[in-house]
């Protein structure tokens, strides 16, 4: 397709949704699940998963990272078609798409850095616990990474879906198993970051095939969702990976199915995708009503600057919450009892930073206006 012709096919509802509400159940999951602990080196990241038996049962369901990718890929590829056959296709694609990703970082860090000045000054050289500080606060950066690695790589992504259409990402999948393989049997634990581009990338894949999927009969989703579900059941319960989709401090987790994700993280994809599938004319129905859509748009604006910048917000209110309250480091009756605190206040210090950092991130000649669904304004997504 030239670069000058638009695209006529209508914005996808299922697509927007699943991209609204992976970044949002996320960015909740990080501000409500989250605690505290201040060792002798600072502050460190824990949550309740590993405290209260069987909770590790919601991360199925609410880690929806692989779904967020699914969808990227599925925007990559339209994107990308309007570039595939025109000079200097790769260069103009990687600046546009990759460029508004690195001001969104350089934003995020730029921040960091001027209030590790600042405490600096204020402390007379600092605190020992400002260096854990700024891993927890630009903790999302290595989502934006491997993001980023996808968005520049989409023309070969796609040159091999021209070429082998669904193979490519069982085959991403395969490699990830065998990357298991040789950290788990063989002990080459090196090979583990391997899987952030091989498991991530089977999900970017799959957006490819989005079209084909979304017409698919519900019972296929259906046998997607058993599969998965099925995949999940039996390797966390082999007595290797975790049931856990996210880490926890539980003496029963060697390591966590994300860091870097494992084997059980395409498994989850599966389920989830089968659950996406087996429902997608109900999604896009709800997704079609006036207040729905409303919400998704704006969602869907701000997802990216949303999920960068909700680790700002949850520390600064933290920091403010440290000055007049006693924070509680294990998840109690009090600590359970204050989450809808832990909704409101760091989103109220989120949202005045989304609007500037849109802006800057939003290409030029971009179309706002009053129309929900005639854009989907999110950057690189």
């Amino acid at each position: 397709m030239p670069a000058n012709e638009p695209d006529a096919r209508p914005r996808d509802l299922v697509i927007d949704l699943v991209r609204a509400g992976a970044t949002t159940t996320v960015v909740f999951y990080h501000w409500v699940f989250t605690i505290i602990v201040w060792r002798p080196d600072g502050p460190h990241a824990d949550n309740p998963i590993g405290y209260v038996s069987g909770l590790w049962s919601l991360t199925w369901i609410l880690q929806v990272l692989p779904l967020f990718f699914m969808a990227g890929g599925y925007t990559h590829s339209l994107a990308w078609a309007k570039y595939r056959y025109t000079r200097g296709s790769w260069r103009r694609f990687a600046a546009r798409r990759a460029g508004q990703l690195l001001v969104a970082a350089l934003m995020l860090v730029g921040v960091v850095v001027a209030a590790v000045v600042l405490i600096a000054l204020l402390h007379e050289g600092g605190d020992p616990w400002v260096t854990r500080g700024i891993i927890l606060v630009l903790s999302p950066l290595w989502f934006l990474i491997v993001y980023l690695l996808l968005v520049v790589s989409v023309p070969l992504w796609d040159r091999l879906h021209q070429r082998f259409g669904e193979l490519v990402p069982i085959a991403l999948a395969v490699c990830a198993m065998g990357v298991d393989v040789a950290r788990f049997r063989y002990g080459y634990t090196g090979l583990a970051l391997a899987n952030l581009v091989f498991v991530w990338a089977a999900c970017h894949q799959v957006g490819w095939s989005w079209e084909r999927l979304r017409d698919a009969p519900a019972r296929f989703g259906h046998s997607l969702m058993l599969i998965g579900f099925a995949g999940l059941v039996g390797l966390t319960n082999m007595g290797l990976y975790p049931r856990s989709m996210v880490g926890t401090t539980s003496p029963l987790d060697r390591f966590s199915n994300m860091g870097p994700p494992t084997l059980p993280i395409v498994a989850l994809f599966c389920f989830q995708l089968g659950i996406l599938v087996a429902g997608r004319a109900r999604l896009a129905e709800w997704a079609s009503q006036p207040r729905v859509a409303r919400a998704v748009s704006w969602l869907s604006r701000n997802a990216m600057p949303l999920f960068l910048w909700h680790s700002v917000g949850f520390a600064t209110f933290y920091a403010l919450m440290r000055f007049v309250w006693t924070v509680p480091e294990s998840p109690g009756l009090l600590w359970w009892g204050t989450r809808p605190l832990w909704v409101l206040g760091p989103a109220l210090l989120t949202i005045p930073l989304l609007g500037a950092s849109a802006r800057l991130m939003r290409p030029a000649g971009a179309v706002t206006g009053a129309q929900p669904r005639a854009r989907a304004a999110v950057p690189a997504a």
